[in-house]
């Protein structure tokens, strides 16, 4: 028994011999074929391949600029009647700018106890646009509310880049206002900004 096995040993790592260098044979056959194939893809890429000339990317700048409005301070305002002050705003970026304009806080003050709903209820803020401080005068179009809630919304004007621009802005007792919002003061704040007009 133990010839046999010696016998057919020989002949069995022969084979086995054999088939392993068939099978290196075959995959040095599909890597050098994969290197090929590699290869005329690259040239393929290279053919196509083309320089493109340098350029320069710049971000825009936004800057907006509002100037001061002393007109509406102290003015006393009795039923129907309105004060105005005109204020500027300066587009000092590079970019155009939409620019809202509304009021983001107010603050009444008075003697007799009115709710503040009353006396804010009666008061009308008014927005016009105009060409110059000295042409703001009452009754002007443009955009009005309530004095609390007053807002343009985004959008309502657009204000190119290096532009300087002129707003009017008139605040009105109802010619209605009750007896009780006598002696009241509403100091209010309206907040002006500026957003890129998308290109």
């Amino acid at each position: 028994m133990s010839l046999a096995r010696g016998r057919h040993a020989r002949p069995l790592r022969s084979g086995l011999r054999r088939r392993a260098l068939a099978v290196a044979a075959v995959a040095a056959l599909v890597l050098l074929t994969g290197l090929l194939g590699t290869r005329g893809t690259l040239a393929l890429w290279n053919a196509d391949a083309a320089s493109i000339g340098g350029g320069t990317v710049r971000s825009g700048t936004a800057s907006l600029y509002v100037g001061v409005m002393p007109a509406l301070r102290l003015t006393p305002l009795g039923p129907g009647t309105s004060t105005v002050g005109a204020f500027s705003v300066t587009n000092q970026g590079s970019v155009p700018l939409s620019v809202r304009v509304a009021t983001t806080s107010t603050k009444v003050s008075y003697v007799s106890p009115t709710p503040d709903a009353t006396v804010l209820g009666a008061t009308t803020l008014h927005l016009a646009s105009v060409t110059s401080a000295a042409a703001c005068t009452p009754g002007l179009g443009g955009a009005s509310g309530p004095i609390a809630t007053f807002d343009t919304g985004s959008g309502y004007y657009t204000l190119p880049a290096g532009a300087k621009a002129y707003a009017c802005l008139e605040v009105t007792l109802a010619a209605d206002a009750p007896q009780s919002v006598s002696g009241a003061v509403v100091d209010f704040t309206v907040t002006v900004s500026g957003t890129q007009v998308p290109r």
